[in-house]
């Protein structure tokens, strides 16, 4: 690919603002308007943050910050090991009985990835017990993960599991980094999807860090149970979603 120059480069002018308004808002406002009319080209890659520092006459540290806004507004996203680039528009993501969020993500166009946030071993309150089909007070195992797509935040999930029959599920997940394939290495395939409560509602706790999104930006959070080819529930997922970064498509089945 050849080398952009300043005479090609579409002009960026800083915004005009009121005087108490800081630079990063302008600038914010500035990239914005620029995405909307299409100067970052086909491929939609930003210029590196000291290029468009040098564009606008403004501290790298105040561009920064208005990417990062543009960022959590699900406006940009920064891709690992390739740069910043216009964001994509909502992923579809479909929702059957053996929809997982790797395919998903894949079929996007996009590549998946997860990071264990947090487990614990815990007795099943009321409601786990309830949608396990265990006795309240059973051990659970409970895992957080926040799983992305080229390195944006897409959902904060909740993985709750009978700790019984699944011993040592944590140190397996760790080396394999499925969900789908540790349960496998139990001899527990091809399971599916039951049923899915899905509603909406603002962040909660660390969840607006973690997905990287404003505290007032809707969160779709769903409740599902999966079951195996018995019929036994081996999952409880409890998890929130981004819901500007993603279209829920309905399997019908």
């Amino acid at each position: 690919m050849a080398k952009r120059t300043h005479g090609q480069e579409p002009s960026l002018v800083l915004s005009e603002g009121t005087i108490d308004e800081p630079l990063w808002i302008r600038a914010e406002k500035t990239l914005e308007a620029a995405v909307h009319r299409g100067n970052f080209g086909a491929n939609g890659q930003l210029p590196n943050e000291e290029e468009l520092a040098a564009r606008l006459h403004l501290h790298r540290h105040t561009v920064r910050r208005a990417v990062k806004g543009l960022v959590e507004r699900g406006i940009l996203e920064i891709r690992r090991g390739r740069g910043t680039f216009v964001a994509g528009g909502p992923i579809p993501y479909v929702i059957g009985p053996r929809s997982r969020f790797t395919e998903n993500i894949r079929r996007s166009g996009r590549t998946p990835s997860s990071r264990l946030i947090s487990s614990s071993s815990a007795p099943a309150n009321p409601e786990e017990a309830q949608w396990l089909k265990i006795k309240k007070g059973e051990p659970i195992l409970r895992l957080s993960l926040l799983r992305l797509a080229d390195d944006v935040p897409i959902v904060f999930a909740r993985h709750s599991m009978p700790a019984k029959r699944f011993p040592d599920f944590e140190a397996r997940f760790r080396e394999i980094g499925s969900i789908t394939l540790t349960y496998a290495t139990y001899g527990t395939v091809g399971y599916t999807r039951h049923a899915t409560r899905i509603a909406a509602r603002l962040p909660l706790g660390e969840e607006s860090e973690l997905l990287k999104v404003p505290r007032g930006a809707p969160l779709l959070a769903w409740t599902s149970v999966n079951l195996d080819k018995r019929r036994v529930p081996i999952n409880l997922d409890d998890s929130t979603f981004a819901a500007s970064r993603i279209n829920v498509v309905i399997e019908h089945f």
